[in-house]
């Protein structure tokens, strides 16, 4: 498969829908169904190279984190964009050379999202359920940081 002209940076499965997500250099991310062996989706999902990618154990969503610091929740299913952390991670400056933005992502049970970054921080995010009338309002709530 020929996702990423640049190189990909990360990769990751989700078991139950077969398919490979990879995120690339130049901030594609691609989706291969490996039951029919083709490319389904091809996504310009951050402005700069994807760093880290995580399924939920559901299979119901993934997450995309970027070298500019910025995490991405993605629908499974359609690949639609569902929510976005603007500068979850921020840059680091010029004068320290260790890395940029979201360094790696992990899902857990309840909508539990775990970040680390270049920023020298670990995160703690629980995406509210989606039927709660209080969505919108938890969506930006930070619940744990180091």
């Amino acid at each position: 498969f020929i996702c990423h002209d640049s190189g990909a940076t990360v990769l990751t499965y989700a078991p139950k829908h077969q398919l490979l997500i990879s995120g690339g250099r130049k901030g594609f991310t691609c989706i291969i169904d490996l039951r029919q062996r083709q490319q389904q989706q091809l996504l310009q999902s951050h402005d700069s190279p994807v760093k880290a990618i995580a399924v939920d154990p559901t299979e119901e969503y993934f997450v995309t984190g970027s070298a500019e610091g910025n995490i991405k929740v993605w629908s499974l299913s359609t690949f639609n964009l569902l929510h976005t952390f603007i500068n979850e991670h921020a840059r680091q400056s010029l004068f320290r050379n260790i890395g940029t933005g979201v360094m790696q992502i992990e899902t857990g049970p309840a909508n539990h999202i775990f970040s680390c970054g270049a920023d020298g921080t670990v995160k703690m995010r629980i995406l509210p359920d989606r039927f709660s009338p209080l969505n919108d309002m938890l969506k930006n709530d930070v619940k744990f940081m180091i």
